[in-house]
């Protein structure tokens, strides 16, 4: 888990807005990583309703989940082989609280 500060207070109601910047965000990762994004969804991650993105990366996947909370970015990643159910990755999202 990483925490970014962000510049404005995030409100719930925009956030069918940064899901437009999210993707770019997603798109230009998963570009330098040699990646695609594989999956877009809305999921609770400490009760918020959050973004995540999943990246695979050859017969990885990397799962991306922002959890936007006041002045506060949360990034939480989880790494899973494809082959794999992502049963851990949602326990990391569940399990989240804030600091």
């Amino acid at each position: 888990m990483a925490t970014f500060p962000l510049l404005r207070r995030y409100d719930a109601k925009l956030f069918d807005d940064v899901a437009r910047e999210l993707r770019t965000r997603m798109q230009q990762i998963a570009g330098a990583t040699n990646g695609r994004v594989s999956g877009e969804r809305t999921v609770r991650a400490g009760g918020i309703r959050s973004h995540a993105y999943d990246v695979t990366v050859g017969d990885q996947v990397d799962e991306y989940t922002f959890v936007l909370d006041g002045k506060r970015e949360y990034l939480l990643l989880c790494r899973r082989s494809s082959d794999r159910q992502a049963e851990a990755c949602e326990r990391l999202a569940t399990s989240f609280e804030r600091a």
